[in-house]
């Protein structure tokens, strides 16, 4: 039996603007998008919800009804911090880390996470990969002190901005942006 363990998922960030259509991306807009996936801590959040529902029945109903509505999902990151005023070398964990803390470290960045599973994070999407799509706007990042125990932190809440395609597959090509 095949079994997917961890480290299998990547998680990109692409700013608004950077998909001619979100419900059909392609790769060259995926990796232009920023790589996170080593500044994430575990335990992070994105996935659909429970979707909102209508249980107004009819009169041909002989039972009670849910219809669903409205889809839902929650968007919450947890990133490792870099020592702030070290330049960190490109391509590294640090420099990762860093462009995670200098594009959320303020709020209402709007744009898209991108989540694939199933790959490790540092192959690029490519045509066929099954991604989701998620459109966010960052809240106010959390700082959570590493103490004694552990390493500095910074926990971004995502408002979900009504857009979520889920298990697309990626779509050979060049952005039509």
């Amino acid at each position: 039996m095949a079994k997917m363990m961890n480290p299998n998922t990547t998680i990109w960030w692409v700013p608004e603007g950077g998909f001619e259509d979100p419900a059909n991306p392609t790769a060259a807009e995926i990796n232009a998008g920023e790589n996170l996936s080593c500044a994430i801590v575990t335990g992070f959040t994105l996935n659909p919800t429970d979707s909102d529902t209508d249980d107004t029945r009819s009169i041909c109903d002989e039972g009670n009804v849910a219809n669903p509505t409205w889809d839902n999902y929650e968007a919450n990151l947890t990133f490792f911090r870099t020592t702030l005023g070290e330049a960190a070398q490109e391509g590294t964990v640090d420099a990762v880390m860093e462009t995670a803390f200098n594009l959320f470290r303020h709020k209402h960045k709007l744009g898209y996470l991108v989540r694939r599973v199933g790959k490790k994070y540092h192959q690029p999407a490519v045509d066929g990969d099954i991604v989701s799509v998620f459109k966010v706007l960052s809240d106010n990042p959390q700082d959570i002190a590493g103490g004694d125990e552990g390493p500095i932190q910074m926990t971004v809440p995502f408002l979900p901005q009504g857009e979520m395609h889920l298990n697309v597959d990626v779509a050979a090509g060049e952005t039509g942006n």
